[in-house]
């Protein structure tokens, strides 16, 4: 019964004591690292259905022949497609020499005009 008591005496003293050394190096340590969280992000892209490229270039062959550029923003309010979408379709159509819509860099922006000949 004795080795009992013993036993079970010990053991407690080593959980107390390991216990309070974890208290301590919690409190005390403080390690120099620094901890980034990465989230991807959630991407929605928008399509629109309700006009076909064909009628978004009209559209904006149509703005160019009364307003002196075109914006991707602006591009962006008629067509309803998301900036990146726009941009790139405006794009394409600047590549295609066939059509008459060109890119211009304007300071730090991009606009499209009309390089149709007059």
């Amino acid at each position: 019964m004795r080795k009992w008591k013993t036993g079970i005496l010990f053991i407690a003293m080593i959980l107390v004591c390991g216990a309070a050394n974890a208290q301590h190096w919690h409190r005390h340590y403080r390690p120099n690292r620094v901890v980034s969280v990465v989230v991807q992000p959630n991407v929605v892209s928008h399509v629109s259905n309700r006009f076909s490229q064909k009628e978004r270039f009209a559209m904006a062959v149509a703005y160019l022949e009364t307003h002196e550029y075109l914006t991707i923003r602006q591009y962006t309010k008629m067509t309803h497609l998301s900036m990146a979408s726009a941009e790139a379709e405006l794009d394409a159509f600047a590549l295609d020499k066939k059509k008459p819509i060109r890119l211009v860099i304007r300071g730090k922006k991009k606009v499209y005009i009309n390089g149709a000949p007059a």
